[in-house]
């Protein structure tokens, strides 16, 4: 056996000599961004080798720089771990960080949670007035009939010996636990979006209705694949793999509870309810149910209902009798976050022309208007989330998330104010819309040349970033490093991947407007969800095509709407029947079944 530490968490593990740093990460609950899930093409999966061999290096595919493989470098997918080995992983939390600052509660919002917790002085029996426990404290309670579980029964006579006020837990129709003194406030429930990506953790006080404390995680099963489909890939039908990363979910969540513990000094005994959001892939791999059919025509989820399971069965930290709520998925790429994100909306109950977008690998869109709300899922591939992009990255330290093209120079900012190393999604997107604005792309998407922008009247210094690789393609260099060894620069291909990815959610949007008749013109608002509308410039949305062309005025960013959404779902009972119900009316479409979407799919991937 090998002992290897990771760094920055410090996390010391014992695995098999031999296996791969990306396995030995997994097998310490370690998330390295695996995105092609070990298939060595992506080159995302870079470590730093502190301490250990540094004789060999397995780059197939030339991922690694001269500098980075000078440095230590090394792609965790190809690298062999050796006893005594220290890795460095690159910061990956940011945009987990990101995700938690964007959880705020609608105004008005009100709650009615599943679970109360009641204080009452409960009288010792007499001679006189005889009468059982339970009864006398369903009559003290005054809430119906109430049934007691059988441990909470068991638990009645000692708690009572020892004192006569006490606290009782009420979850729905049942007293699921009982405790000495009043123990009101120690009532907590968690709400989860399980995204592709990232994770978040919220733990809320809910006799208060206040968070108490919030956690944002890189999804620990990235390294078995970064989308939807290499995972269910990875799972091809096995029972084994299905629980690994069903575990790897659960160990995610009890990790950020077990951190709750230490931060708020509470007791994870004290969590009695929880509601998880998330796609329909990952609903499915949370309950330990087979997603293989979601990557097969017709797309069919196993379910998509809401239900309520016991905790106990998913191996979640908590107290014993506590319950998972697990909201409804819609259709089979249309998952529970989005039934979660529209709960931030007034999308099915209003009259107004309104498009919803959650922008991802997938993008999922809603639309109203004319009577009808209508859903659909468009594969946008990775391209908005850093991924297939040639520098591209999650946001993280060092990464590009803003670009200016003024008349004489190109301008960026820097997550963390640092030395940039990358481009994540919404410099991308920024990136790409001004390159379109300031015509240095064409309407095709072609990069012109130097000589070209030079005859158009660009300044020198604008025309002289597009530079040529030795095999002739073009790129734009959006930062020129003092050694000329590390620019960040957007190729031709990173064009390409941006038009195959805004050409499919545009298309989408457009068919939607079709069928439900109504033009862009028409939108009374765009509401856009998640930490990439948050942080994306809706003038560059537009100017790649990304968006339909309205008035900025009417596009609004919704925050988090998933975690938002869960978080509402947690507080509140009449949420969890308002998302039931629009999840049963809103009409699925199934644009692989549309014979005008290649057509229009084509037609979108232009620049305007």
């Amino acid at each position: 056996m090998a002992k290897i530490t990771f760094l920055p968490q410090n996390a010391e593990v014992s695995v098999r000599e031999g296996i791969s740093v990306l396995q030995a990460a997994a097998a310490a609950g370690i998330s390295i961004d695996g995105n092609c899930a070990g298939k060595k093409t992506c080159g995302k999966c870079k470590v730093k080798i502190k301490q250990g061999d540094l004789s060999y290096c397995v780059d197939p595919n030339e991922k690694l720089s001269a500098v980075d493989r000078a440095a230590g470098y090394r792609l965790a997918c190809c690298h062999r771990v050796s006893d005594g080995m220290v890795i460095e992983i690159p910061e990956a939390e940011t945009t987990a960080d990101r995700k938690k600052k964007l959880i705020r509660l609608p105004e008005g919002f009100q709650k009615n949670t599943a679970v109360q917790k009641i204080c009452i002085q409960v009288r010792r029996t007499t001679l006189e007035e005889q009468e059982s426990m339970d009864h006398s404290i369903l009559k003290l309670l005054s809430l119906g009939k109430l049934a007691f579980r059988k441990n909470v029964l068991q638990k009645l006579p000692h708690i009572l010996k020892e004192q006569e006020k006490i606290t009782l837990t009420v979850l729905g129709r049942e007293i699921i636990d009982v405790e000495c003194g009043d123990r009101v406030d120690e009532n907590y429930g968690v709400a989860v979006d399980i995204g592709t990506t990232t994770v978040l953790v919220m733990l809320w006080n809910l006799s208060t209705g206040q968070m108490a404390a919030i956690r944002g995680i890189t999804n620990p099963q990235g390294s078995y694949g970064a989308d939807v489909i290499s995972r269910i890939s990875y799972i091809d039908g096995d029972e084994e793999k299905l629980t690994v990363l069903k575990n790897a979910i659960s160990e995610g969540i009890n990790n950020c509870i077990q951190e709750f513990e230490k931060e708020r000094k509470i007791s994870h005994r004290n969590i009695y309810n929880f509601t998880v959001v998330g796609n329909t892939t990952m609903s499915h791999i949370f309950m330990g149910v087979d997603p293989s059919q979601l990557a097969k025509i017709p797309f069919a989820p196993v379910f998509t209902g809401s239900g309520d399971v016991a905790a106990a069965e998913l191996g979640l930290m908590c107290h014993e009798n506590a319950s998972v709520y697990r909201a409804a998925n819609i259709a089979g790429h249309v998952g529970s976050d989005i039934t979660a994100g529209i709960l931030t909306t007034d999308i099915v109950e209003s009259k107004r022309k309104q498009l919803f977008i959650d922008i991802g690998t997938n993008g999922e869109l809603v639309i109203s208007g004319n009577g009808r709300t209508l859903t659909c899922s468009t594969a946008a591939g990775p391209a908005f989330e850093g991924s297939s992009i040639r520098q591209g990255m999650r946001a993280a330290k060092g990464a590009i998330e803003r670009v200016d093209i003024n008349e004489k120079d190109v301008e960026i900012s820097v997550i963390g104010g640092c030395k940039p190393i990358g481009i994540c999604g919404s410099g991308i997107i920024d990136a790409v819309g001004e390159l379109v604005r300031k015509k240095i792309v064409n309407e095709n998407g072609r990069i012109r040349t130097a000589g070209e922008l030079k005859e158009c009247g660009m300044s020198d210094r604008i025309a002289d970033r597009v530079r040529q690789d030795e095999s002739g393609k073009k790129y734009f260099v959006l930062y020129f490093d003092e050694d000329g060894k590390e620019d960040v620069s957007i190729t031709q291909k990173d064009i390409r991947e941006v038009q195959l990815a805004k050409g499919a959610i545009y298309a989408g949007i457009t068919i939607m407007m079709n069928e439900i008749g109504i033009s862009a013109d028409e939108l009374e608002r765009i509401s856009i969800a998640g930490a990439f509308g948050s942080y994306i410039r809706k003038q560059s949305a537009i100017h790649v095509g990304l968006l339909p062309e309205i008035d900025e005025s009417r596009i609004i960013s919704l925050g988090n709407s998933a975690g938002i959404g869960a978080a509402m779902l947690l507080l509140s009972t009449d949420y969890r029947a308002e998302a039931d119900r629009a999840a049963e009316m809103i009409e699925h479409i199934e644009l692989a079944n549309r014979p005008e979407f290649q057509k229009q799919y084509m037609a979108s991937m232009k620049f305007k």
